[in-house]
């Protein structure tokens, strides 16, 4: 990519760049159809991959009869931002789509002349749909862009396509997105999990960590319906099938950092002998760096269309293929929690740099402080100094300006040789990379946000109690305050304990607010299905104690007190979670 000085260069090069831009079909040509699926949350923990605790049947048929890619990487760590690139064949920084689930209400459009990739497959005569909950298959439909964009899909199924006509379709599992469930026919055990040295070894992250394994489980027995589903329309032959991630696991050192626990994805790719590229042997396994960008332009080329000149994905099958030297990943704000990340990846070494260092890598998250239950344990640990080594240092309070890791002696990114005298030459060589890639491009990320997210606004913990929707928690002296602002407020704090036969207790007073019921979640069912129990409690002003016992069966994991849909204020004095018989579980004074 050529230098430019800066993001309105960089724009005004989309603009020009796109103009001239054409899909390049040839009419008449036999087209393939073209299949994405795509898994959420997902780091190649697979068994084609060499987990051995998981059976993927579907999916190492895929790669077995596919190329499996070894070293392909997303541009975000998480969701929308990694989605809104991946749909225009762009980083997200380069279109303004980098800060996580935002522009959902200011009419935020992508540069002029940039479109989703579906556009050009339209124009060129494909049929283009995103399966939503098509008989059997359970796809959720999930787009979840940064910006506005009409006409992005036709329809919701391949089979709406008018006779003889190429299709592009796509459908997404949530499986391996928390909450995480138990798979019955071939539960993952605990005890056998290998657990990555940054976290402690405990069993609540054990149990965590295997139903996460379990959903991989369930993820690939969709991807063989969908499979089947190709088959039994007679479209196997014809239809090429693109597997891979959004980004990478939802663990507190994965999902929203640019470890690669965070970014590693897996990609399978199966092309039909008649549509085979270049560059393409089924059975194989590719080392190539690829980043997720890249599947955007080489399902282009595959259709027939010449990427258009401003985008920045490679094709990676095809004449003309040039191989990636080094991958670049982006982190801005996600949820609530502003930060700015940026790394760059070769074959060999991780140069990451950390725009706010004064800041902890675990900020306070809602969704993270509720949802990880090993965050929750080292967050505990922490509090009675029990948390060391790798594990601690996540934990810290500050956090370095740079980190550089040297991934083939330390895959797991623990040793930071930014100081030290082995890395000052890939530092140096990377940081450069860095540095041209921010000013070529046009990152964003500088640019401060305007205003603040609708979903953000309510979001708040005091000592670990969180609100999120209709509700503000906020301390006050001796206590904690919610303020209720209409429909279904709740209160939610992520609580890790052996369960059994427990008692949730509190006392508080209001005169407009009486919690109804008492919700939970244990770690092979943090939605909670089929977990609750009400609360008796009259808003009458005068200072109340409750007590509701309840089971939870292995280990707690969440408990959720909802408040109705009252407007008002609750105030709490303390609130405990205490085994029925005696003995405490943990206590919040909000002292």
């Amino acid at each position: 990519m050529a230098s430019m000085s800066s993001a309105t260069t960089r724009r005004s090069f989309l603009a020009g760049a796109a103009a001239a831009a054409g899909h390049g079909f040839q009419p008449g040509a036999r087209r393939p159809n073209i299949l994405w699926i795509v898994a959420e949350d997902l780091s190649p923990d697979l068994g084609c991959y060499g987990n051995g605790l998981v059976r993927t049947p579907n999916l190492d048929r895929l790669a077995s009869e596919g190329v499996r890619f070894t070293r392909a990487f997303v541009t975000a760590p998480v969701c929308s931002a990694s989605r809104s690139a991946i749909v225009t064949g762009m980083y997200q920084t380069t279109v303004g789509g980098h800060n996580h689930r935002s522009h959902r209400d200011d009419n935020y459009r992508l540069p002029a002349g940039v479109r989703p990739f579906t556009h050009f497959l339209r124009e060129a005569g494909y049929h283009t749909s995103n399966l939503e909950r098509v008989a059997g298959l359970g796809g959720t439909g999930k787009t979840d862009f940064n910006f506005q964009v009409e006409n992005v899909f036709e329809g919701k199924d391949w089979r709406e396509r008018k006779p003889g006509q190429p299709f592009y379709a796509q459908i997404n599992f949530e499986e391996t997105h928390r909450a995480f469930k138990r798979f019955p026919a071939h539960p993952v055990d605990p005890a056998k999990v290998e657990l990555p040295p940054c976290y402690p070894d405990h069993p609540a992250i054990r149990l965590d960590w295997a139903t996460y394994l379990d959903d991989a489980q369930h993820l690939d027995v969709n991807v063989g319906k969908t499979l089947k589903r190709l088959d039994e329309d007679g479209l196997a032959d014809d239809t090429v099938v693109i597997f891979f991630g959004d980004h990478g696991q939802a663990m507190p050192r994965g999902k929203q950092f640019l470890y690669d626990a965070g970014i590693h994805v897996p990609l399978l790719v199966r092309i039909p002998k008649t549509y085979a590229p270049a560059g393409y042997a089924p059975g194989t396994v590719n080392a190539d760096l690829v980043s997720a960008i890249d599947i955007t332009a080489t399902t282009l080329r595959l259709a027939g269309v010449q990427p258009p000149p401003y985008m920045e994905g490679r094709p990676f099958f095809g004449p003309g293929v040039r191989k990636r030297d080094y991958i670049v990943a982006a982190r801005d704000r996600c949820d609530e929690t502003v930060d700015r990340i940026r790394c760059v990846r070769d074959r060999r070494y991780k140069y990451i740099r950390n725009f706010y260092p004064d800041r902890p890598y675990a900020q306070p998250n809602v969704y993270k402080d509720v949802q990880y239950p090993p965050l929750r344990v080292m967050r505990d640990l922490k509090t009675k100094g029990k948390l060391t080594g790798p594990a601690a240092a996540f934990l810290a309070a500050t956090r370095p300006a740079e980190e550089l890791y040297d991934l083939e002696a330390d895959p797991r990114e623990i040793d930071n040789l930014a100081e030290k005298p082995a890395g000052r030459e890939p530092i140096a060589r990377l940081r450069g990379i860095l540095d041209a890639w921010i000013k070529e491009t046009g990152d964003q990320g500088a640019i401060p946000e305007k205003g603040r997210m609708e979903w953000d606004k309510y979001r708040a913990e005091v000592d670990g109690w969180c609100s999120q929707t209709n509700c503000r928690v906020s301390k006050i002296a001796g206590g904690m305050k919610v303020d209720c602002f209409g429909k279904r407020a709740e209160i939610s704090r992520s609580c890790v304990a052996p369960g059994g036969d427990l008692l949730f207790e509190f006392r508080a007073r209001s005169t407009a607010v009486a919690p109804p019921a008492l919700r939970w979640g244990t770690i092979e069912n943090m939605a909670g299905a089929g977990l609750g129990a009400g609360v008796s409690f009259q808003a009458d002003g005068t200072w109340q104690e409750r007590s509701i016992p309840f089971r939870a069966d292995g280990y707690l994991g969440k408990l959720t007190l909802e408040l109705g849909d009252a407007e008002g204020a609750i105030e709490f004095d303390w609130i405990r979670v205490s085994r029925k018989g005696g003995g405490a579980v943990q206590q919040w004074d909000f002292a």
